[in-house]
């Protein structure tokens, strides 16, 4: 993927062309997570006003690929393709009751937003031009203007940028909720910091950056912050290999459950709202988890949600045997039975987890492992923490497919490594 990027770089430096603008677009509107686009035809994959120039990125993209390259395909990507097909193919029929079911819930839907994923990740020419910087500086403060409107004139007091009610009493911003916003500021956070030059200013918005996660009041965000820490402490000090590795294994669960326990110590966790989310935080994971092990290439997008009836009720009472006190799974039964409004594994990694199996987590961890050593060694350590924060946050608490800015993180951190590890080889930097 790298080498089509840096023949871009042989434009004029100064050159502004429309994908360059479009790039910049996305960027810029990333922050607004929750419009009122998902409202019209366009549902939830336009929930992002980034929606909109991304589409027209990809159509651009595409267009141009089939008009100079029409008999050219990605190996990986046609692979990816049939797989996916075929699995989802595999689960598009079941039956019910003894009657024989079609699923087409939100299949077209997925089928697009993960495509565009992907074009995030690989597709795009991320140039360090000061356009592209602006873009990014302005996503952080776009994000910062979200949360002061809800400090100043109340949570979803512009209809056309807040849809989904705050029900929480916790800011979320232009996000969709308080634990999509903490994602969205450390991811744009960690990206203005890395285009800043000078030190103080990047250290200025890594303080920021805490800030704000910490007054989101997202607990997975905090967790997951204090894990980077660890992570990012362990691997920048001279002792050995073997001795990082132990020390991770070691305090990074303590660090984790020891937070978890602390917060779940308050007397407040046993009222029907904590427990309720308990239940469904650890219900679906576990579900998750039972799904694969039935199923292990996965169900695809068609049977995701026959299989929930199937296997959720066994989870449930998993989870219950964990805790001395009864938990309300009031939330989580609402999935086992149509219209099955927002069923989801509440992380974005145990959903794709289940729709393609064994597979997906051996790619995903792969492509994390390499991703993260190779920032490390290209001392992007701003990146580094992002990347590392978001993969918490996936496997944990996020679970959006349509915020575009955890995608540009990643895609932008792929970009970096990429032309970093070019100028080390030939000694001549490239281009931006």
């Amino acid at each position: 993927m790298a080498g089509p990027r840096f023949r871009e770089q042989s434009r004029p430096p100064h050159s502004v062309t429309i994908t360059d603008a479009l790039l910049w677009a996305v960027v810029l509107l990333s922050p607004f997570q929750d419009t009122f686009l998902q409202n019209t035809p366009l549902r939830l994959p336009a929930a992002s006003f980034s929606f909109i120039p991304l589409m027209t990125l990809f159509l651009i993209a595409g267009i141009r690929h089939f008009w100079y390259r029409p008999l050219a395909f990605n190996r990986t990507g046609l692979l990816i393709a049939v797989y996916a097909f075929l699995i989802c193919a595999f689960n598009f029929v079941h039956l019910e009751h003894g009657e024989v079911m079609l699923s087409r819930e939100s299949v077209f839907a997925l089928t697009l937003l993960c495509c565009l994923i992907l074009f995030v990740l690989f597709g795009l020419d991320y140039r360090n031009t000061r356009g592209f910087r602006v873009a990014v500086y302005f996503s952080f403060f776009f994000t910062i203007v979200g949360i002061a409107c809800d400090q100043l004139i109340g949570a979803n007091a512009i209809p056309l940028l807040q849809v989904t009610p705050s029900l929480s009493g916790r800011p979320h911003g232009f996000s969709t909720e308080a634990s999509t916003l903490s994602v969205q500021i450390v991811a744009s956070g960690m990206l203005t910091a890395h285009f800043l030059r000078k030190p103080w200013q990047k250290w200025c918005i890594g303080i920021v950056t805490c800030a704000l996660l910490i007054f989101s009041s997202s607990k997975g965000g905090f967790i997951s912050l204090l894990l980077c820490v660890v992570v990012l402490g362990i691997a920048r000090t001279r002792s050995s290999l073997t001795a990082k590795i132990v020390g991770a294994v070691v305090f990074i669960p303590i660090i984790y459950f020891g937070s978890v326990l602390i917060l779940a110590s308050f007397g407040s966790v046993i009222d029907a709202n904590q427990t309720s989310t308990i239940a469904t935080r650890l219900s679906m994971p576990v579900y998750a988890m039972i799904t694969v092990f039935h199923n292990p290439f996965g169900v695809g997008f068609t049977g995701f949600l026959p299989s929930i009836p199937r296997y959720l009720p066994t989870a449930m009472r998993f989870v219950q045997s964990l805790f001395p006190f009864p938990l309300f799974f009031n939330e989580v039964q609402e999935y086992l039975y149509p219209p099955q409004t927002d069923a989801d594994c509440k992380t974005l990694f145990f959903d794709l987890l289940v729709f393609f199996g064994i597979p997906f987590a051996v790619v995903f961890f792969t492509f994390i492992k390499r991703l993260l050593v190779r920032l490390y060694r290209c001392r992007c350590y701003w990146l580094f923490v992002g990347v590392l924060f978001s993969v918490f946050a996936m496997m944990t608490y996020y679970a959006s497919f349509h915020d575009w800015t955890l995608p540009l993180l990643f895609g932008l951190s792929l970009y970096e490594v990429n032309r970093l590890e070019a100028e080390a080889k030939t000694g001549i930097a490239v281009k931006a």
